[in-house]
């Protein structure tokens, strides 16, 4: 089991004293947007890898049928 924490969790743990409660605010939404951007482009090779794999199965088992 992985011991993750987000982005905005891990920022609540800094030092912040010295900024606004505004720039707080900005640099967790910050934080999440980048997240969300980071989750979305990884789910989408997640799933062209998993397109290729099932491609390259089909192409591999219809080969061998004809050979």
């Amino acid at each position: 089991m992985k011991n993750t924490q987000t982005i905005a969790e891990l920022l609540e743990n800094v030092n912040t004293s010295y900024l606004t409660e505004a720039e707080k605010y900005e640099a967790i939404a910050r934080a999440e947007r980048a997240e969300y951007i980071v989750a979305g482009i990884s789910s989408a090779v997640v799933a062209v890898k998993k397109a290729v794999l099932k491609l390259k199965a089909s192409l591999v088992t219809s080969s061998a049928q004809h050979a």
